[in-house]
């Protein structure tokens, strides 16, 4: 009798060491690391934006995200939010004037961490570009990834154009642009909703 009384508490033992196991693996696995509220529909306007290449620095009057979502969590950051639209209104390069289009849609809004030098800002990026520039004589398309932080004190999107990896492509731009030209993008786009994007 006792035997078999050890051996049933050795059964529960291992059966409950299994089942903690596996509620603990599947914890892991559901927690969300990144949350944005509210989520859902926003816009965003930016005054002035710039792209810099090693030659030449188109300028655009503004720039407006006329369609964007925001998820609510992301477990890891990554596609936390999504530009599905984006326009630019008056470019131009050596006073020429340019359109500027989106090539792909969307592009991806990314999260990674709390800013060092300000807890109120979490550090980014925004992933997947995919843009086209199009001017009399001048044409060229960009992709990569532009990195930034958003300030949720401000409710701004900043790119300060001092981390990029865009990259120039199909490039006939009389010198100007260059395939391989790695371009910055500045801008800071104040975001409609004022989001509060959080990390527990």
């Amino acid at each position: 009798m006792r035997k078999f009384a050890r051996r049933a508490a050795l059964v529960t033992g291992v059966l409950g060491a299994a089942i903690g196991l596996t509620a603990t693996t599947a914890t892991a696995t559901t927690t969300v690391s990144w949350h944005a509220t509210p989520s859902g529909a926003y816009t965003a306007h930016a005054v002035s934006p710039t792209l810099t290449v090693p030659a030449a620095v188109l300028t655009c009057a503004s720039s407006d995200v006329t369609a964007g979502t925001l998820n609510a969590t992301s477990a890891t950051g990554a596609g936390i939010g999504n530009i599905n639209t984006i326009t630019f209104t008056t470019c131009k390069v050596a006073g020429i004037s340019f359109n500027v289009t989106m090539k792909t849609t969307p592009w991806k809004i990314d999260v990674s961490a709390v800013n060092a030098t300000n807890p109120q800002w979490v550090d980014g990026q925004i992933s997947a570009v995919s843009a086209h520039i199009a001017g009399v004589g001048c044409t060229a398309d960009f992709t990569g990834t532009v990195a930034g932080h958003y300030e949720n004190n401000t409710g701004n999107l900043v790119l300060p154009g001092t981390s990029t990896t865009l990259i120039a492509s199909n490039a006939s731009c009389l010198g100007l642009i260059s395939n391989g030209n790695v371009a910055k993008f500045k801008a800071s786009y104040a975001v409609s909703t004022h989001p509060s994007i959080t990390t527990p």
